[in-house]
């Protein structure tokens, strides 16, 4: 499958994943398995999945599949950390966040996660700062992907307008 195909497959799960399509996203995963192999973004995935259905050990032995397929792989990190805070371990949650950071300095998430366990032990300072900064990343990265997506739309767009014109013509020409 082109890396094209593949890349239009993880932002499909990514998607289901956002949007509570679990199964949906567990049949999408599957095939990608079969299609790439063992990956940190689907072992990440999976255990994106587990967290969201409440199976917190499964969810954390697949981040930590993600983890020793590729170590800085930072969503992983970061959900690790999610898995850490849910447990009330917030020093081992921070731990992974701040690895997270140290793999992708501009993923957002990661400072998201670590200003909110900064305002629950009352640091407002650092929380700010970190919650600021990852705002930010997430404008950035928004305009990225409309950035990225323009492309694709412009080009929907000129095939519709071709059409038109193209019915408009035959139109006028069998009108008579």
């Amino acid at each position: 499958m082109p890396d094209k195909d593949i890349m239009e497959q993880k932002y499909r799960i990514n998607r289901m994943t956002e949007t509570g399509q679990l199964d949906e996203a567990l049949a999408e995963l599957d095939s990608l398995l079969e299609i790439e192999g063992e990956s940190a973004f689907a072992y990440n995935k999976l255990g994106v999945i587990a967290a969201r259905r409440g199976e917190m050990e499964k969810a954390r032995d697949y981040f930590e599949q993600a983890l020793a397929i590729d170590e800085t792989f930072a969503p992983a990190h970061s959900n690790l950390g999610n898995i850490y805070r849910e447990m009330g371990n917030l020093g081992q949650a921070v731990d992974c966040y701040r690895r997270a950071i140290s793999c992708d300095s501009e993923y957002a998430t990661a400072y998201h996660n670590l200003g909110v366990i900064y305002k629950q032990q009352g640091d407002l300072h650092k929380a700010v700062s970190h919650l600021k900064r990852a705002q930010r990343l997430q404008r950035v990265m928004a305009r990225r992907e409309l950035a990225d997506i323009s492309p694709r739309r412009k080009t929907q767009v000129t095939w519709w307008i071709v059409a038109l014109i193209a019915a408009f013509l035959l139109y006028y020409r069998f009108r008579s």
